[in-house]
């Protein structure tokens, strides 16, 4: 129940990111909002507050508990619908009835946690079975018998409508009741005197100490017995998969010990007989401690999974072509859970989430307007997974700059220069810029000219390039396709020849050394051929000042 209701509220942050990504909204629905908003707070504020705090089925649990803690149980009876009793009898039964539901609540019963007990003055109504103006906000347990603690909306004396324990819940107390009610719990036997008699908040200070090592306890055997079954599935662990299995379950371990050992520990009070006060309060943090287990399993089986992905397209030659979308779809996955589980958190907490996302929804409105060049990036950031223009890893040239891309954020992407520094571009400015993707070149151009001496022969010029052409088709990364190398006719200074061809490799540095292989064979067919580069010379003239005399 707790977990549909959790993720029912979640399910409203969605309105409210969208707010934050609108760039504007119509000038109505503003206005809408703003006249709207404060007839709703008029509204509430006129409603009266019960000074007992039983205005909210949440409100009448907390008070009880804090009335039999100070155990003043007259004012526990004033959260009790004690209206079939007569009036006279009312405060020496009420204060009776009070003491022995915390008695039963001691032996086996429990409140809900906090999180699950409405905080609304109209109570929960899409609990079901359960009439509308109640509310079941715990159990009793005794003679094999398991009854609601239901709380129901009742008038008070004044006419307002008020939450409290109903009187068919005071009448089957005594199914649940029986001769060993008041025997000790079974933690008050073990605990000295001086433990169980000194009271610390309502309820005794060996219980207290009690649940720190309970917890301990229970949280060190059943992390000796997952480790030793997780030992024993290393050694079946026969399937073949990307992701293996000692990873998976080293990863698994923690959080599943956590998330067992609040359920012994929850067990393990209610068969100790801890105190329903100190239960009360510690239940609220095993349920946090829960959600965090539940988080952190969640959290390492996004990495896991994403882990297993990344092998298998490095295993498809793939990695270039959808790495970046996975490294990218997994933080936005983080950020959404991480967001998802912080309202839980502060829902368990007792803050008002329903509230909290209404006034997110419209300050959205307001921060959307105020942070459209953060949303430009992030809208650019999504443009570029999309369209995958770079990937990391690539060596590229965006605008001016060059180098190798290290990250691709939500916000930014981060450049390695050949310099060594890091250049860190916005993704709304990256989207609009020319990029050159070195790294998706499928082959290497080698276009040259160069020119050789005037006193070649015709017969040396078709030996060197016969001999040439037959070294570069001989290399299996260059291409036989047209003329590799070509006779342009004269130039200004000698025989022009041209090299036009590509070598079919991808990576920048196996190109350099062939490309290297085969100048170094080509200047040996010169020297073979008795062919000669042409050496660039420069002519110095001396200078004349204006006498006529040279220096």
């Amino acid at each position: 129940m707790m977990t549909k209701r959790i993720l029912y509220r979640s399910l409203l942050l969605l309105p409210a990111l969208l707010c934050v990504l609108a760039l504007s909204v119509p000038a109505h629905a503003t206005s809408a909002l703003a006249t709207t908003e404060p007839k709703a707070e008029t509204e509430a504020a006129a409603l009266p507050v019960d000074s007992l705090g039983r205005s909210t089925p949440r409100g009448t649990v907390v008070g009880f508990l804090e009335s039999i803690a100070k155990e003043d149980f007259e004012k526990a009876s004033e959260y009790l619908d004690l209206a079939t009793i007569p009036q006279a009898q009312r405060k020496k039964r009420g204060a009776g009835l009070a003491k022995e539901l915390q008695v039963l609540l001691d032996k086996g019963g429990w409140f809900f946690p906090s999180s699950m007990l409405s905080n609304d003055r109209d109570g929960r109504k899409d609990e079901e079975g359960i009439v509308e103006g109640s509310e079941r906000i715990g159990n009793l347990r005794g003679n094999g018998r398991t009854i609601d603690i239901v709380a129901q909306q009742n008038k008070d004396a004044d006419g307002n409508l008020i939450w409290l324990i109903s009187a068919d819940t005071l009448d089957q107390l005594p199914l649940v009741s029986n001769a060993s009610t008041e025997d000790e719990p079974l933690i008050n036997k073990v605990l000295p005197d001086t433990l169980t008699e000194t009271k610390l908040f309502g309820a005794p200070a060996g219980h207290w100490i009690a649940v720190i090592f309970l917890f301990a306890l229970a949280y060190l055997s059943v992390w000796f017995v997952i480790l030793g079954l997780l030992a024993l599935l290393k050694k079946v662990w026969t399937k073949k998969c990307s992701i293996s299995g000692t990873h998976f379950l080293d990863a698994v371990r923690v959080p599943v010990s956590l998330y067992v050992a609040v359920w012994v520990f929850g067990y393990s009070s209610l068969w100790l007989g801890l105190s329903i006060i100190v239960r009360q309060h510690v239940t609220q943090l095993n349920v946090i401690i829960a959600w965090f287990a539940l988080a952190l399993l969640v959290w390492r089986l996004i990495d896991i999974f994403a882990e297993a992905a990344q092998n298998k397209i490095v295993a498809n030659g793939r990695f270039f072509g959808i790495s970046s979308i996975l490294f990218f779809a997994r933080r936005i996955v983080k950020v959404i859970f991480g967001i998802f589980m912080l309202f839980i958190v502060l829902d368990n907490l007792g803050v008002d989430v329903t509230a909290g996302l209404a006034a997110l929804g419209i300050g959205g409105i307001a921060l959307a307007l105020g942070a459209q060049k953060t949303l430009e990036n992030f809208i650019g950031s999504l443009s570029i997974v999309i369209d995958q223009p770079v990937h990391i890893g690539d060596y590229c040239k965006i605008g001016d700059a060059a180098g190798t891309v290290e990250d691709i954020g939500m916000r930014s992407t981060r450049l390695r220069t050949n310099e060594r520094t890091l250049i860190t571009i916005p993704n709304g400015d990256l989207s609009n810029q020319r990029i050159e993707n070195f790294a998706r070149r499928t082959r290497f151009l080698v276009n040259r000219k160069f020119q050789l001496r005037y006193d070649a022969t015709p017969e040396q010029l078709r030996l060197f390039i016969k001999k040439t052409g037959e070294m570069l088709f001989a290399n299996e990364h260059v291409t036989e396709e047209g003329l590799p190398i070509r006779y342009l006719g004269p130039g200004d200074g000698g025989h022009v020849v041209e090299l036009f061809f590509y070598i079919n490799v991808s990576d920048n540095n196996e190109f350099l050394r062939i490309q290297q292989d085969l100048m170094l064979g080509m200047a040996d067919l010169i020297r073979e051929t008795g062919l000669y580069y042409i050496i660039p010379s420069q002519t110095m003239l001396p200078a004349i000042d204006q006498r006529g005399k040279t220096d």
